[in-house]
């Protein structure tokens, strides 16, 4: 057996599996959003997102240190680089508006909310995780 053959047996390919399904419903969801389906969208993500919890529970889909140490280190680099990221467009956006170079649009608007709600998540993670160690 070769080692490309070990690498995906088992337990690893119900891991590539189910974060393929995940990945489809994604891809799925922007497709159709692009295309103006919204309804087609949602339905087909909730769908393919059943299928994603359905097989991890019935294929007994098991994430290992292996998994968390990569998770973690990938939610650490994409939290950093949306904070860096918000710290620099965020001001310059308000700033543009107080100078009537830009206008806040209801999706501007919503980008912003959405970020600072994430980053309220993010806080209210860490307390909590922090609260239990």
């Amino acid at each position: 057996m070769t080692t490309t053959h070990a690498i995906h047996d088992g337990p690893t390919r119900n891991r590539l599996a189910y974060v393929a399904v995940w990945a489809t419903a994604t891809l799925a969801y922007v497709a159709l959003l692009t295309l103006g389906r919204e309804i087609a969208a949602a339905g087909a993500f909730v769908l393919l997102a059943a299928v994603a919890v359905g097989y991890r529970r019935f294929a007994g889909v098991r994430f290992d240190e292996r998994d968390t140490d990569v998770l973690e280190t990938a939610s650490g680099y994409t939290i950093r680089v949306l904070g860096l990221t918000s710290a620099v467009v965020f001001p310059a956006l308000v700033l543009a508006s107080g100078l009537g170079y830009f206008t806040w649009t209801a999706f501007a608007a919503g980008v912003a909310t959405t970020v600072a709600a994430v980053f309220l998540l993010w806080i209210a993670a860490v307390a909590v995780v922090r609260a239990g160690r």
